[in-house]
């Protein structure tokens, strides 16, 4: 069985797909563009209002956001963009005071996954791959060179 490592690897080799990040706090966001950008196409937004924008111009396939923001929480933000591409995998970052609103969106499908508050930058690394082989899988794209058998 491949792990989602490798699939995400071989889908690389033709082209990034996009992972949008969306925090209020600059800091934040910095610290996590520089995690991802070896291995996505980074776009930053913030707050839950600049992210419906930057969803809008950039279409990403991917999108990992902070749920406390002021204007609006990284749930309402998910759930808006659900229902414009609900292909797009979710991911949110809460802390442990936001878990009965955090079990609710995933119960209603508005988040694939979520992380709390500390989060181990391995783990979320991993979260994150496990979304992008999900999006291509439910997407219909196959890593090249993957055959396929009739």
């Amino acid at each position: 069985m491949r792990s989602p490592s490798s699939d995400l690897k071989k889908y690389e080799a033709d082209r990034k797909l996009t992972l949008m990040i969306v925090d209020d706090e600059e800091q934040i966001l910095k610290m996590l563009a520089r995690l991802f950008r070896r291995d996505y196409r980074v776009v930053t937004a913030n707050g839950g209002q600049e992210g419906l924008k930057t969803f809008d111009e950039e279409r990403p396939e991917l999108v990992l956001s902070d749920q406390r923001m002021a204007g609006m929480t990284g749930i309402e933000m998910l759930k808006q963009i659900a229902e414009k591409e609900p292909g797009t995998a979710r991911i949110l970052i809460t802390g442990y005071s936001d878990i009965d609103a955090v079990i609710e969106a995933v119960n209603h499908k508005l988040l694939d996954r979520y992380v709390t508050k500390p989060w181990d930058n391995d783990e979320l690394i991993e979260i994150v791959k496990e979304g992008a082989a999900r999006y291509l899988k439910n997407a219909g794209i196959r890593p090249r060179g993957e055959r396929i058998y009739f």
